[in-house]
């Protein structure tokens, strides 16, 4: 399956479709989520809205690093990257835990784009690519496809990140809106932004 440019617009297209489940978490004001009394934390901590995009596109790069807790060690495959001007497109493969059971995986492959002067971030999911050696890699079916949006808005010293996701499935049983229910009503970060503080910030971050 060849690069595509469209990412935007199918996430649009499938939010906008009533067959679908969309789950839309509230823009993350990090900066005081870090000062909040759920964390310990260096007092001179600050997230910038630089370092918050910086984080967003190691991670569409390297989820193996930022997305551990999800992944299956050794899986991450990434390809066909190509950049246009402020823009970048590549294919990412993982085996990622399910919504509804980190334990099991899932093969998962996406149409990654990043629009660097938006910061902006689209994950498409499709059900088949060829892989870098012309063998055909399938989706694995644990779970419905689905697209992400990660992005950054807010200002220089005040970031917001922003996440929203749709499934392409009904959800006719609530599963996966109970799943997702338990990540937007936690008061924490969510963990690839403390791996990226501790570990690439060098900055002291410990959950109370």
């Amino acid at each position: 399956m060849a690069a595509f440019q469209n990412h935007e617009d199918i996430l649009e297209a499938a939010f906008n479709d009533p067959n679908n489940t969309t789950i839309v978490f509230e823009p993350s004001n990090v900066n005081q989520v870090i000062k909040s009394r759920h964390y310990d934390a260096d007092p001179d901590l600050h997230y910038s809205k630089t370092q918050l995009w910086d984080m967003e596109v190691k991670k569409a790069h390297n989820p193996a690093k930022y997305l551990r807790h999800l992944l299956r060690p050794g899986s991450l495959q990434v390809f066909n990257v190509q950049k246009n001007g402020p823009t970048e497109t590549f294919v990412r493969v993982t085996d990622q835990g399910t919504w509804l059971d980190h334990s099991k995986y899932n093969t998962v492959i996406e149409q990654v784009f990043l629009d660097y002067e938006k910061e902006k971030a689209f994950f498409i999911g499709v059900p088949e690519v060829d892989g870098p050696d012309g063998r055909k890699i399938v989706a694995g079916t644990q779970q419905p496809l689905f697209h992400v949006e990660h992005s950054v808005t807010g200002t220089e010293d005040e970031p917001l990140n922003v996440w929203r996701v749709v499934h392409l499935d009904k959800d006719e049983d609530g599963k996966l809106k109970e799943a997702f229910k338990k990540l937007t009503d936690s008061p924490y970060l969510r963990e690839f932004n403390e791996v990226y503080i501790r570990e690439d910030l060098g900055k002291k971050l410990e959950r109370m």
